[in-house]
C-alpha cells in the first residue's frame, strides 16, 4: 500500500511541476491585426513621452501629446520613409538617415513584429518583449533602458 501511494504521490508532484512550468516558459503567442490605435507613454532614460500610435497598412501616424513643448507634432513612418511636421516646419527624411535606435522607432517596429505573433525577440541588437493583458498589449521593454505602457487600444 506505501509503494501504491508512493507511485502514485510521485505521479501527480511530476504532472504539477510539468503543467506549472509549461506556463511560464511560452511566450504569449498573441497576433495584433494590420490596423489598430494605442497610446503610449514612452521612458527613455530620464526621458517621458506620451503619444497616440495609429498603425495602417502602409506604416505608421503618430502625434506626440506630451511634454507640452513637443504636443502636436505629427510623425508618418513608412518602410522608405519618415515624415515630421510641427507647426509650421515640416521635414522628410529617409529612414536610413534616421536614428536607428530611436524609443518611438523601436516602439512601432515591437508593435510591428507583434501583427506577426513575435512579442518578443531583438530589435537592432537589443532585447525586446511585449506584455500583453486580456489581448490588448499592456507593456514594452527595450534593452532594459526603454519602456512603455499601452493604454487605450483599438482594434
Amino acid at each position: 500500500m506505501k509503494r501504491v501511494f508512493a507511485a502514485v504521490y510521485s505521479i501527480c508532484t511530476v504532472c504539477v511541476m510539468t503543467l506549472s512550468s509549461c506556463g511560464k516558459s511560452q511566450p504569449e503567442n498573441i497576433s495584433l491585426p494590420d490596423k489598430f490605435s494605442v497610446k503610449a507613454e514612452i521612458t527613455d532614460r530620464d526621458f517621458t513621452a506620451n503619444a497616440e500610435m495609429l498603425r495602417l497598412e502602409n506604416g505608421w501616424e503618430i502625434t506626440v501629446t506630451e511634454p507640452e513643448t513637443l504636443k502636436g507634432m505629427e510623425i508618418t513612418l513608412t518602410d522608405a520613409d519618415c515624415k515630421i511636421a510641427y507647426s509650421e516646419l515640416s521635414y522628410t527624411a529617409s529612414n536610413k538617415d534616421l536614428p536607428a535606435n530611436s524609443a518611438l522607432r523601436l516602439t512601432a517596429q515591437a508593435l510591428d513584429r507583434c501583427v506577426k505573433s513575435k512579442t518578443e525577440g531583438k530589435l537592432n541588437g537589443a532585447d525586446y518583449k511585449v506584455t500583453f493583458k486580456d489581448g490588448k498589449p499592456e507593456s514594452l521593454e527595450i534593452g532594459g533602458e526603454i519602456e512603455v505602457k499601452f493604454s487605450g487600444y483599438k482594434a
